[in-house]
């Protein structure tokens, strides 16, 4: 593995981090204990992707990086804002929008490592070039 990866995959571990703090701070806006637990996870969820690429960068961790982060954009972005109680609709936040771009982000490095890493597997296993 090169110098050069080994930075890019500890600075999407930092980016991760980052996730992480972006949801601690979401913790005293959480509506209910439900919330809260799930943020408390999703915390936990981005400190164990960010220990996995810091180390060793493995593929599993760039699946589960895009995929958790794909979820969020499915979950935060099909609505203009979220719901609070009787139908009333808040306007999306500062924070929220943020995340959603750090997620795009996460998403677009963890496919574009998967592609390249990927690259030539098809030919070595089927003995087929690589289209």
């Amino acid at each position: 593995m090169t110098f050069n990866a080994v930075i890019g995959r500890r600075l999407c571990a930092v980016l991760a981090v980052g996730s992480a703090g972006l949801h601690a701070s979401m913790l005293g806006h959480a509506g209910s204990p439900v919330a809260t637990a799930l943020l408390a996870v999703m915390i936990a969820a981005c400190l164990y992707c960010a220990r996995d690429l810091w180390r060793d960068g493995r593929a599993r961790a760039w699946v589960v990086v895009a995929l958790m982060n794909l979820a969020m954009i499915a979950l935060h972005l099909p609505g203009p804002g979220h719901s609070h109680g009787g139908g009333v609709v808040a306007q999306p936040s500062t924070l929220m929008g943020v995340a959603t771009v750090v997620a795009l982000i996460e998403v677009a490095v963890a496919a574009a490592v998967l592609y390249f890493r990927s690259r030539g597997q098809y030919a070595r296993l089927t003995g087929t070039p690589d289209r």
